[in-house]
C-alpha cells in the first residue's frame, strides 16, 4: 500500500499523455492475463472473436461485452477467479443496488485502492497521525482494524447510531480530542451537522470526507455551512476498487485513472456523450484473483466534457455520481437508520438474494426478501431479530419474501424508501 501511495504522488501530476500510456500498458497486460488464467473471460473473448492482442488502448474496450453481476457469480469462483500465489480471502457486499454479491480480493489488490483512498486524504489536507472521526457500520473491530485505529488514531463510531443525544456526544468527542477532520456516509454527517448547528456547535474543520452514499445538494449546503470546509466526496465500491474522488477545486471528480478505466453507457451500450449521463462500467487494471473487465457496476455517473480540472493533475475527470439512491428510516425515538445500517446486516445473509426496506409507518418497517436457496421461517427471526439488536429495536421488523423487486425508471433498486411525511 505504501508503496502505491508514494508512486501516486508522484505519479498524480504526470500529463494526460503519460497517464494514458501507462493506463494502456497495464490495460493490455490486464487482458493477457486474464486471457490465459481465468476460463470466464477466455470464453468471453472467444465468444466475441477477440485475441488479447486487439485490446491495446482503452477504445479498444468496447470489442468486448459488458458483464455484470450475475454473469460473474453464475461463474463464480472457478471460472472467474485466478491464483496469485497470495494468501486470498473473500468479501462480500450488498453494494448500491441490495444484491449480494462476493469477490475473491487479496492484500496486492487492497494495497493498491487503499493506496488511492490515501491520496484522496491527501487532497484533503490530511497527514498520517491527525486524528479523526470516521462514521462506519463495523462496530465489531477485527485486531487488524483496531491496529489501524490506534495507528491512524481513528475515532470510529456507529453511522446508524443518530439518536440526538449519541449525536451530541460525537460533537463532544470531537472537542475533546481536538478533532479537525470527520469523514463518513454523507448521510450521518448530515445529521451530525444539522444537531450541530441546532446546538449553535460552530467549531470549522480541516475536512470532511464523504463515500458510500449520494452527497444531495442539502447535505453538502448544511455540512459546509456548519463545519466550515468544503466536502470531499469519494466514488467507490466493495468490488476492490477506488474509483474517484473530488479534489476540491470544484465539484467534478477525479477518476484514479492508473487503477481503472470508466466508460459510460446508454440503454443499448453505446457510449454517450459529453456531459450526459450513463451505466458506469468499470476496468480495474489490477487483475488481483478476480479481474472486473467492463463491469457494469450498477451506478450512473455523468461524463466530463474533456477539460482539465485547474489543479493541475492529468487524471481524467467525471462531472457527477447520479445514480446511488439513498433514504433514512426514522425511528420512533428519533433514531436514524440510513441505507447502510441495512446492507450491512443483511450482505451476511447468504440465503438472501436481494431486499427492499419500506417504511410506511413510525413504528414499523417492512423488509421485502428475494430468497435463495436456503432460506427460512427461522432466517425470517434471525433478520428481524438481528435488525433490532443493532439499532431497530423501537420498530416492528415485517419480513416478507418476494418473487422480485422492481427497478426504478433510471435502472436502479431503490432499497430503501421512507413514505412517511418528512421536512
Amino acid at each position: 500500500m505504501m508503496q502505491r501511495y508514494h508512486f501516486l504522488q508522484q505519479a498524480q501530476w504526470w500529463d494526460s499523455e503519460r497517464v494514458q500510456a501507462y493506463r494502456d500498458e497495464a490495460l493490455a497486460k490486464l487482458i493477457r492475463t486474464s486471457y490465459a488464467e481465468v476460463p470466464f473471460y477466455r470464453q468471453q473473448m472467444e465468444a466475441a472473436g477477440v485475441k488479447p492482442s486487439d485490446i491495446r488502448t482503452a477504445a479498444d474496450l468496447v470489442k468486448l461485452p459488458v458483464v455484470d453481476k450475475t454473469m460473474l457469480r453464475s461463474g463464480y469462483p472457478d471460472q472467474t477467479t485466478r491464483d496469485t500465489g497470495q494468501k486470498v480471502y473473500e468479501a462480500c457486499t450488498s453494494g448500491s443496488t441490495g444484491k449480494n454479491f462476493c469477490i475473491k480480493e487479496d492484500a496486492w489488490t487492497a494495497g493498491w485502492y487503499r493506496a488511492s483512498f490515501l491520496l484522496c486524504l491527501d487532497w484533503a489536507d490530511w497527514t498520517f497521525g491527525e486524528p479523526h472521526l470516521q462514521t462506519g457500520i463495523t462496530l465489531n473491530r477485527s485486531i487488524d482494524r483496531r491496529i489501524k485505529d490506534r495507528l491512524l488514531r481513528c475515532h470510529y463510531i456507529p453511522a446508524f447510531d443518530l439518536h440526538d443525544d449519541r449525536l451530541d456526544e460525537n460533537l463532544e468527542r470531537i472537542d475533546r480530542y481536538k478533532i479537525d477532520h470527520v469523514w463518513g456516509y454523507p448521510s450521518s454527517l448530515y445529521y451530525l451537522a444539522r444537531r450541530a448547528k441546532k446546538q449553535g456547535w460552530n467549531r470549522p474543520l480541516r475536512s470532511v470526507i464523504t463515500w458510500g452514499d449520494m452527497v444531495y445538494p442539502r447535505y453538502r449546503e448544511m455540512i459546509e455551512s456548519t463545519f466550515g470546509t468544503q466536502v470531499r466526496d469519494t466514488y467507490g465500491c466493495c468490488e476492490g476498487m477506488h474509483i474517484a474522488a473530488q479534489c476540491g477545486h470544484d465539484n467534478q471528480y477525479h477518476i484514479h485513472s492508473l487503477d481503472v478505466i470508466v466508460e459510460y453507457l446508454d440503454a443499448d451500450n453505446n457510449p454517450v456523450g459529453a456531459n450526459q449521463t450513463g451505466d458506469v462500467i468499470v476496468t480495474r487494471l489490477h487483475p488481483g484473483p478476480m479481474p472486473l473487465i467492463r463491469y457494469r457496476i450498477g451506478d450512473r455517473a455523468t461524463r466530463s466534457d474533456g477539460q482539465p480540472c485547474r489543479c493541475g493533475r492529468g487524471f481524467e475527470l467525471m462531472r457527477g455520481i447520479q445514480g446511488r439512491d439513498t433514504d433514512c428510516v426514522v425511528t420512533p425515538t428519533g433514531n436514524r437508520l440510513i441505507v447502510h445500517f441495512f446492507t450491512g446486516v443483511l450482505e451476511h445473509f447468504q440465503e438472501v438474494d436481494s431486499f427492499q426496506v419500506v417504511q410506511n409507518e413510525r413504528d414499523s418497517v417492512q423488509v421485502r426478501i428475494v430468497p435463495r436457496q436456503g432460506f427460512s421461517r427461522e432466517t425470517k427471526q434471525h433478520i428481524a431479530s438481528t435488525l433490532a439488536e443493532r439499532g431497530a429495536e423501537d420498530l416492528r421488523v415485517d419480513v416478507e419474501t418476494v418473487s422480485e423487486i422492481p427497478l426504478t425508471p433510471a435502472g436502479k433498486r431503490r432499497f430503501v424508501i421512507n413514505n412517511l411525511d418528512r421536512p
